[in-house]
């Protein structure tokens, strides 16, 4: 009888060493020695007849065979490691631990709803929630230390398929008796932020490309810049001082009563903010994982539609009117 000249570890340590572009970053994400992977490529390579990796320029590339057996493998192991959940759930029980990551930007109103609802149904299930941003949490998710994370969307990394999670919108945020003439909610177009001091992301953050671009983009001269990273730091300082901040409304979402902070949708035009979530392409999701992101992105898009937006959706129509 024939059997297949593929063998598993050497499919696992090849996609491995291509992502992380390193033998010895391979060797420790897979658990491996760095001479281990490297023969575990070299006998795939053996098996196949045909070189896999292009190793010049210092840079490892695929050969278009590298290409098909990095793409077909990436499927192999998904629907194995598909067909060893698939057998593990077949009594019905969702068991298990989960491990994932979410921004900070999720934390404060999205994810104790999001918890307190799965784990009721779902009371056999251990769950652990790491706090950090974005590369870091995709990072995780590539080692495996994850099973998934919620970023914005962005550039992923090699070895990452990302899906939408949902679609949210920036909100000024300001002192409660910072702009006395507005009206908690009311749209705030670019130019009232002209000499405002706003803190800001940090250049390594997702988020700052974006803003940067708007403010230019609409001819904005900001006051000051406060780079801070700290969401929760953000908003006692805002609230404290008379530095404003733009962040996500699902974010601001327990200040919407303005007692504390006033919420302005910053536009006509508006900024929109997309959040993914991020998995190993070639692994699935565990089934009980599955159902927390399902209940996540239901908890979001609550929150995303919790407000009383007929004047921010009048006050776009009126801008897109403008612009035809």
């Amino acid at each position: 009888m024939a059997y297949p000249k593929i063998n598993i570890r050497a499919l696992q340590a090849f996609i491995a060493v291509f992502e992380e572009q390193s033998f010895s970053r391979a060797a420790e994400r897979e658990n491996a020695t760095q001479s281990g992977m490297s023969t575990q490529v070299k006998n795939l390579e053996t098996a196949l007849a045909t070189p896999l990796l292009d190793r010049g320029k210092g840079k490892f590339t695929l050969t278009k065979a590298g290409q098909e057996v990095y793409d077909h493998g990436q499927n192999i192991l998904k629907d194995l490691y598909g067909l060893e959940q698939i057998v593990q759930g077949l009594d019905g029980a969702i068991t298990g631990l989960i491990r994932f990551g979410m921004i900070p930007t999720l934390n404060r109103a999205v994810l104790p709803p999001s918890i307190q609802s799965f784990t009721q149904n779902h009371q056999n299930v251990e769950i652990s929630v790491l706090e950090e941003y974005s590369f870091s949490l995709m990072r995780k998710v590539v080692e495996g230390e994850l099973s998934f994370a919620i970023v914005p969307s962005g550039e992923v990394l090699p070895g990452l398929t990302s899906n939408f999670l949902a679609r949210d919108r920036e909100f000024v945020v300001s002192a409660s008796d910072q702009f006395p003439a507005m009206k908690q909610l009311s749209p705030m177009e670019p130019a009232a932020l002209n000499g405002v001091g706003l803190i800001m992301p940090s250049k390594r953050n997702i988020r700052r490309k974006q803003l940067d671009t708007y403010f230019e983009s609409h001819g904005v001269r900001l006051g000051g810049i406060l780079e801070m990273d700290g969401m929760l730091a953000t908003l006692e300082f805002v609230a404290k001082t008379e530095w404003c901040a733009v962040l996500p409304s699902v974010l601001c979402h327990p200040d919407r009563d303005g007692q504390i902070r006033k919420l302005y949708p910053i536009g006509p035009p508006s900024i929109s903010t997309d959040y993914i979530v991020v998995q190993k392409s070639d692994k699935a999701l565990p089934k009980a994982a599955a159902l927390l992101v399902q209940e996540i992105r239901l908890q979001t898009e609550k929150i995303v539609a919790d407000w009383p937006d007929g004047t921010i959706r009048n006050s776009e129509a009126r801008y897109q009117k403008q612009l035809s």
